[in-house]
């Protein structure tokens, strides 16, 4: 009988006796997912770097457009004045409009957990990043009939509207930040060992797949893995996707 004590490699997740842990973790193969790990870290810390100075040039941007807004504050109060009727008929029409085009069926939240175990599996997450985001857009972001839940209503600013699952009403969530970190939290699901057991399956298909090739398959796990962070790609696969490029066109 196996007296043995099992416990799981923090870097590489394979299943090693206590005793032989830290052993284990010098090998070429457990060092090398380290390396991995590590350099992965670096290109996130490095991201959240770049993407917190760029959140910083666009709070000084929006603070001189604030400040050039209130210097015409009178001057729009005449023109919205003259305009109200017309102003308020376009308004009605665009939302009325951006209401035809998208589906009834809101996203719900609650749910993108069971929809995201239904739908990502070893075989979706091998599939190339264009593949993968379509089927992410297919299974989650469309209605059984093929009609967007998600609409891009402004390409260049990655500006989205979707409906309210309570309310029912529209409401923007520019990047899909709210929306992607839902995906992210659902696809690393309520049970971690799921998640476990996906990513083992997931690098032992790598590991005899590329098995005598000059690809690394440890390389390839992180790389396929990134796209669970649903980020940059992701944004822009969806906008391309879903984007209302005219609304007059849309009618």
């Amino acid at each position: 009988m196996d007296t043995n004590i099992y416990i799981n490699c923090n870097f590489c997740e394979s299943k090693i006796t206590k005793q032989n842990i830290s052993r284990h973790q010098k090998t070429e193969s457990c060092l090398k997912i380290q390396s991995i790990i590590k350099q992965h870290k670096k290109e996130k810390d490095l991201l959240e770097k770049e993407n917190s100075e760029l959140k910083n040039k666009i709070k000084n941007i929006e603070e001189k457009s604030e400040l050039a807004l209130r210097q015409a504050e009178e001057y729009r109060k005449i023109v919205e004045k003259a305009a109200t009727k017309n102003t308020t008929t376009y308004k009605n029409y665009t939302h009325n409009n951006y209401l035809n085009l998208i589906s009834q069926e809101p996203i719900r939240f609650s749910e993108l957990t069971k929809q995201l175990k239904e739908v990502v599996n070893c075989e979706s997450l091998m599939y190339d990043e264009t593949e993968f985001h379509n089927h992410i857009v297919d299974n989650i972001l469309k209605d059984e009939n093929g009609k967007d839940k998600v609409l891009c209503t402004d390409i260049n600013r990655k500006n989205f509207s979707y409906k309210d699952e309570n309310s029912g009403e529209l409401i923007s969530d520019p990047e899909l930040e709210k929306l992607r970190e839902q995906l992210r939290k659902g696809a690393n699901g309520d049970n971690q060992m799921d998640i476990k057991i996906l990513k083992k399956e997931l690098l032992n298909k790598l590991i005899e797949e590329y098995e005598g090739t000059n690809i690394d398959p440890y390389v390839k796990f992180y790389e396929i893995l990134k796209k669970l962070e649903f980020g940059g790609p992701f944004i822009e696969h969806v906008a391309k996707k879903t984007y209302v490029k005219s609304m007059s066109n849309n009618l």
